[in-house]
């Protein structure tokens, strides 16, 4: 998959501190929907009171670029609706190509999320991991979620989903998303079986053994 980030961002995991990933792991079962970013820097997500996710940003520089907001949410059919039973956490990672920053939180599989971003391209997705795993590099990845094409809203996608099935991997776009002057942007994510996804890597450690992982759609 051209310009595929999820395994350039798990190589820039595995150089953050032992301690610090170990903490990130242990609060996204302590419902404290911690945020780290690629230097290992510690935060957590903001809930209001319409349920809204606000998901902090420590992207270099961000205090003297102009930003945008970013809302999404996520798409799931009935297959992945049946992963997420049992003992799964769901992250969402947020990859700045420029500067190959990069952010890594915990979402909540019915809540929106909100980001304020500066301007540039970024690559965009989110993960159902096994929450049970030791550490969070021998987790196993369960599905993957993809930007959707022409951001279709949620409830358009499901009707035409059911009415005309189809591939699911046909609605998403993995190429990087221009946020620029103009927003704010509506970024909805569909979630994938991994299992659907041929060759692709079911540990995440399995990335790391690769050097410009490419896992076709």
């Amino acid at each position: 998959m051209e310009d595929f980030a999820v395994g350039k961002c798990i190589s820039l995991l595995s150089q953050i501190e032992n301690k610090a990933l170990d903490r990130f792991w242990k609060d996204t079962s302590a419902g404290k929907y911690p945020i780290i970013d690629h230097e290992g820097n510690m935060g957590y997500s903001l809930s209001d009171q319409d349920g809204l996710l606000f998901v902090r940003n420590d992207f270099s520089d961000s205090t003297y670029e102009e930003c945008e907001f970013v809302f999404g949410n996520l798409f799931l059919p009935d297959t992945v609706q049946e992963i997420l039973t049992g003992d799964k956490v769901l992250l969402l990672m947020v990859y700045r190509k420029k500067t190959r920053d990069f952010l890594l939180s915990e979402l909540e599989v019915d809540t929106r999320y909100m980001l304020d971003l500066p301007h540039g391209l970024y690559s965009f997705f989110a993960l159902v991991l096994d929450a049970g795993a030791r550490d969070l590099l021998d987790s196993r990845i369960y599905a993957i979620g993809l930007p959707c094409k022409e951001n279709l809203n949620r409830p358009e996608l499901e009707r035409f989903y059911l009415e005309h099935p189809a591939d699911i991997r046909e609605f998403v776009d993995p190429a990087p998303v221009d946020i620029k002057r103009g927003g704010p942007f509506y970024l909805n994510l569909i979630m994938i079986d991994a299992e659907k996804i041929p060759d692709y890597p079911v540990l995440f450690s399995e990335f790391l053994q690769e050097d410009e992982p490419s896992p076709p759609l």
